[in-house]
């Protein structure tokens, strides 16, 4: 084969080049190289092929890129990558002329390069923002607008009075090094817009899961739940959606730190061990649900919420006829928060609530939302804390996306599990019958009996 000598130009040498940016070796075949060719191609072959074969498992994959070490994994096969393609597209032009400064033909392998090197940064930044957003989100870290780890609110507004500081989270606790068993995850909705000050878990739905079979089931607890057990002989003579905040503020009373006392205290009422809580912040809901490309949710009977207030607390209305929807974020917030309709009160939203989660999970399931995991990932790390550690996230998501979604057992604790009452200050309560509703989990999660209907 025929170099080009110091003065010459060869257009040939961008076009193989070209073939070489488009598949390592091509531009070498092209050149008539044949060995180097198969020494080249060989490499990005089997990882295109790996990466179609990943794309067809969808939500596996996803589950996957959760692992922050297959993360890592990634990062160095691209940059491993990206050598190997500019080591071809440079030798497919070099094996024709002497790159020169003043040719147009090296300008042309130069964007060439340039562009190789942009297609393998943008990868490179998603998986790097995936493992940062991981490690916020995960073991009360700064996820969720700091929900867990920030200072977190003035519960009494006065002159002077802040929250006293506190160490960044809980401690963390002895977790299973799989997820093999039952286990329980509590969510709680953190209703924390503007002129909201109190930052109440205003939705509280703990989640059991078994990863053997499958099952699963979701219990709603009503946040004005008054005397709930601390789990250490105490009562919280209190709504139960403001303990978090309280925990938060004064870790003396409160020695287990805000997560660990809320799970305490729902695991106490429920009778169940809580392993795990999720908190996700209403005001970033909407970008989490946006970014999986909207949910699917079946409307069993009309909303007209005159009264609703939408996330930044404009009276906005909310209105909606039965029927299956496709449901943006706004909207599947409005469907989950909405509770002043006629004939809707905070029971009949927790039912809702439960099912706008269901959609969610299905959605997650299908994988489609993997073109759009940076958007994802950005909703995430703005919107949800959790206490799982790192390492769990896959094996917890995996656990999700395995559940049978057709078959979800579902409680909304209601009457007469709990008894409308009122507090000394004339503040709107539930008295929990605790032996009832505790026979009721028990009944539900234990799959002994049908679960109990969700409020009509």
């Amino acid at each position: 084969m025929d170099k080009a000598g110091a003065g010459r130009t060869d257009v040939r040498a961008p076009l193989a080049a070209f073939f070489s940016f488009v598949l390592p070796g091509l531009g070498q075949a092209y050149n008539r190289q044949y060995r180097l060719a198969l020494l080249l191609i060989f490499p990005a072959a089997l990882i295109g092929w790996l990466v179609v074969a990943a794309a067809g498992r969808g939500s596996d994959v996803a589950v996957e890129l959760l692992d922050v070490r297959v993360l890592g994994a990634i990062i160095a096969l691209n940059l491993a990558l990206l050598g190997w393609r500019l080591v071809a597209i440079y030798q497919a032009h070099a094996a024709r002329e002497a790159p020169r400064l003043r040719r147009w033909t090296t300008w042309v392998t130069a964007a060439l390069l340039a562009v190789t090197v942009g297609m393998h940064i943008v990868p490179a930044w998603v998986a790097t923002a995936t493992i940062d957003t991981l490690n916020t989100v995960s073991l009360g870290g700064g996820g969720g607008n700091g929900v867990f780890s920030a200072p977190y609110m003035e519960l009494l507004e006065g002159p002077g009075r802040t929250a006293p500081p506190t160490p960044v989270g809980d401690t963390p606790q002895p977790t299973p090094a799989t997820l093999s068993g039952q286990f329980t995850v509590l969510l709680v909705g953190i209703d924390s817009g503007p002129g909201r000050h109190t930052y109440g878990t205003d939705t509280m739905i703990v989640a059991t899961l078994d990863p053997s079979t499958g099952s699963a089931s979701m219990i709603s607890i009503p946040r004005d739940t008054y005397g709930a057990p601390l789990g250490d002989g105490r009562t919280y003579n209190l709504k139960l959606n403001s303990l978090l905040a309280y925990a938060r503020l004064d870790p003396a009373t409160y020695p287990l730190g805000p997560t660990e006392t809320l799970k305490t205290a729902v695991g106490a009422l429920l009778d169940l061990h809580i392993d795990y809580i999720a908190a996700v912040d209403f005001l970033g809901f909407t970008s989490a649900v946006d970014a999986v490309g909207g949910v699917d949710v079946t409307v069993t009977r009309a909303v007209h919420d005159y009264g609703y207030r939408d996330e930044y607390n404009n009276l906005v209305g909310f209105h909606i006829e039965p029927g299956t929807y496709h449901m943006d974020g706004y909207e599947a917030l409005a469907y989950a928060r909405s509770r002043k309709g006629a004939g809707d009160n905070d029971f009949t939203r927790a039912d809702r609530q439960q099912l706008v989660i269901q959609a969610l999970v299905t959605k997650m399931r299908s994988g489609s939302w993997m073109f759009n995991l940076p958007d994802l990932m950005n909703a995430i790390g703005d919107t949800v804390a959790t206490d799982v550690p790192v390492e769990l996230l896959p094996a917890l998501a995996r656990a999700l996306l395995n559940a049978d979604l057709s078959n979800i057992h579902r409680l909304v604790i209601q009457h007469p599990l709990v008894q409308a009452a009122r507090a000394g200050d004339g503040a709107y309560i539930l008295i929990p019958d605790i032996p009832a509703i505790q026979a009721a989990v028990h009944a539900l999660v234990d799959k002994n009996v049908e679960p109990t209907p969700p409020p009509d």
